[in-house]
């Protein structure tokens, strides 16, 4: 790799740790987590039949989606009105509306395919291990944001999110509750992690002054 490739290489991570910087977006998708482990539970009470088959199979990913668009909507205003003034204004390059159309379809089809792949192993595995399984794909996805953005939490929060998932296997509670603690927790850990960055942040940067 040329020298070149190599400073714009870190240009790129230096600007994706940037939207790390106040853990808001760890919290916004903490909260989608979180949120899709409740759906889950809420499904899971109702009545059985085909309706709630396709909710179980469609609920989180309709989650996903909707959260993912509501973050893209309220996040840069949030750091308008409190991370820029404190460490500066970046301007992220918006995609076109086709575009962003296209990424919030793609987070859902992820998410689809990823039950789907769990669903498919699960059926030669005990059932147990399922929130383990669960624990492998979200702590590989925190990972993969730590190494893109060199923000090294990401890793300890992948970590915590194995731990989690072991634990939850390993206390065998029936169902629904294995699925609605592995999801609720793992976003509950991602948003412990973004109030704790958000409070350091806080509590270590001021408001720039401004120029007369």
């Amino acid at each position: 790799m040329t020298e070149e490739l190599v400073k714009i290489e870190s240009i790129i991570r230096n600007t994706r740790r940037y939207w790390y910087v106040d853990g808001l977006s760890e919290i916004a998708g903490g909260l989608i987590i979180f949120f899709s482990g409740i759906a889950y539970w809420v499904v899971a009470q109702m009545p059985n039949s085909n309706y709630k088959f396709f909710l179980l199979t469609m609920a989180q990913p309709a989650i996903i989606i909707l959260g993912s668009w509501l973050a893209q909507k309220i996040l840069p205003k949030i750091k308008e009105q409190l991370t820029y003034p404190r460490s500066g204004y970046l301007v992220f390059r918006k995609p076109v509306k086709k575009r962003r159309f296209k990424r919030l379809i793609l987070v859902g089809l992820i998410a689809a395919v990823v039950g789907a792949l769990v669903t498919m192993v699960s059926t030669a595995l005990p059932e147990r291990y399922l929130p383990f399984l669960t624990s492998i794909f979200l702590a590989m996805a925190s990972i993969y944001i730590g190494y893109q953005t060199s923000v090294h939490r990401f890793y300890w929060v992948g970590l915590a999110l194995l731990i989690w998932g072991a634990f939850v296997s390993y206390m065998n509670f029936s169902n629904p509750l294995p699925y609605t603690l592995v999801f609720s927790g793992m976003g509950m850990i991602w948003i412990i992690s973004g109030v704790i960055t958000l409070f350091l942040y806080l509590r270590n940067t001021q408001p720039l002054a401004e120029e007369e």
